[in-house]
């Protein structure tokens, strides 16, 4: 028996004409994959206990905590510090999410392989590198953000050890324009304490904040990942908060959501009990002593300015920790109540298993916050679809207004398809016929299809 062909016309009413936004959910994480070994450890993508990857790490297990109010989902960018390479690191991750999800593309990793300095990524200099989810999001571009004099200046030259990563992404199925792109910054700064090490994470922060001049002013900018920090005062954190960039420019200013008024006088490197302090730590997840992994954002995304990515208030947290569990303590220590009452209904994993998850996935926790981010469709109407010949399809289209689109309108018109609402893709062969806007599409799917109409550029 033959499957009957489902056409549906997904622009049904001018989209535009309301406010709509999607809940994103981003993560950096130190995964420690670059200090004797390459793929990803017990805990991370699979229990720690053994099992395979549809049972779920520490990675699905975020995608299971309800969030500042924010429901359960799936995590949407992942930010990773300390990998080795693409292949051994990265695709492992990539495979085990899809798999978890079963639901094949779901995810993917930035094709570009950041560099190290020395070339020695199995002895604590691993690169950079990026995951997200393709659902909800499509990456634009991956681009190095390296010291003057290029990846040979790596290290001790320039205070940049690890190749800083600048990811600029956009919603999927959009096009990408200055309304709703947002750029990630991922850093994992000079380790070690001492004066050398301070000025040398000074110098990376002074990379990026310049770097980010380049960008538009209002760019929506995220600035994450392991920065060594010990001090609020500490020059690097400083300079990524500063109002002015070092090259002089007044702009990329960074907001620290858990110290908004940039105070430099908080300790992070010091037994407390301090309940504001605590729940920061991320380090270690078997003695908890240091907060090393931030989200920094420019303040267009920290105070919720209408017209692109805006932060959760509130939702910003070490996974694992919620300050219950004392410093020096393992997250797996029997006072930690974090995860105990704010996961999902039905999680497939428990808070105690993820808790000891993280004890074997590495030794940082990953860092969560959730961002809103504009998901608008231009504002374009469409009416009936119907299929006059086989493989053409036409529609009526009209200007949100009621009034008929014009022939001069069609470069301002692309017209999508989609299998599943999640992966479109344009269609090229279009016309506008007696006042219907007509597609001629020879290679429709066994079972259904969709189609919208937006405006671009």
């Amino acid at each position: 028996m033959k499957t009957a062909l489902v056409v549906v016309l997904a622009a049904g009413i001018a989209l535009g004409a309301f406010a709509q936004t999607k809940t994103i959910r981003i993560v950096t994480y130190n995964i420690e994959t670059d200090t004797g070994t390459t793929t990803p450890l017990p805990g991370l993508i699979a229990p720690s206990g053994g099992g395979n990857v549809s049972q779920g790490g520490v990675l699905e297990g975020i995608g299971e905590e309800i969030v500042a109010g924010d429901p359960a989902q799936p995590l949407d960018i992942l930010a990773l510090q300390e990998t080795t390479s693409n292949p051994t690191t990265v695709a492992p991750i990539v495979s085990a999410l899809n798999t978890f999800y079963n639901a094949p593309g779901m995810y993917a990793m930035s094709p570009f392989q950041a560099t190290e300095s020395g070339n020695s990524p199995t002895v604590g200099n691993g690169p950079n590198a990026l995951v997200y989810n393709t659902t909800t999001l499509q990456l634009v571009a991956s681009v190095p953000v390296d010291p003057v004099g290029g990846t040979g200046k790596l290290g001790s030259k320039s205070g940049e050890y690890r190749e800083v990563m600048r990811y600029e992404f956009a919603p999927a199925g959009l096009i990408p324009a200055p309304s709703n792109e947002f750029y990630i910054y991922v850093s994992h700064y000079k380790a070690s304490t001492g004066s050398t090490n301070a000025f040398y994470r000074s110098e990376e922060a002074a990379i990026i904040r310049t770097n980010e001049t380049s960008l538009p002013t209002n760019a929506r900018v995220l600035y994450v990942g392991d920065y060594n920090v010990d001090t609020s005062g500490e020059a690097g954190y400083q300079t990524i908060l500063a109002a002015t960039s070092p090259n002089g420019v007044a702009q990329g200013q960074g907001i620290d959501p858990l110290n908004p008024s940039a105070s430099t006088t908080i300790d992070w490197s010091v037994r407390t009990t301090d309940k504001t302090i605590l729940p920061m730590l991320s380090e270690k997840s078997t003695a908890l002593d240091y907060r090393d992994d931030l989200q920094v954002m420019t303040a267009n995304v920290y105070n919720a300015a209408p017209g692109g990515l805006c932060y959760v208030p509130g939702s910003l947290h070490s996974f694992g920790n919620n300050g219950t569990a004392a410093y020096g303590s393992a997250v797996t220590a029997g006072a930690n109540t974090a995860l105990s009452t704010n996961l999902g209904p039905n999680p497939f994993i428990t808070a105690s298993a993820l808790r000891q998850d993280l004890t074997t996935a590495s030794d940082h926790l990953p860092v969560v916050a959730d961002y809103t981010i504009p998901v608008n469709l231009p504002p374009l109407r469409a009416g009936r679809l119907t299929m006059p010949a086989p493989g053409v399809f036409q529609f009526a289209l009209s200007n949100s207004d009621g009034t008929s689109i014009t022939t001069a309108q069609l470069p301002f018109v692309q017209v999508q398809s989609s299998p599943d609402l999640a992966h479109w893709s344009a269609v090229t062969n279009i016309a506008l016929i007696n006042g219907a806007l007509q597609i001629a599409d020879t290679n429709p799917p066994a079972s259904q299809k969709f189609y919208r109409a937006i405006e671009v550029p």
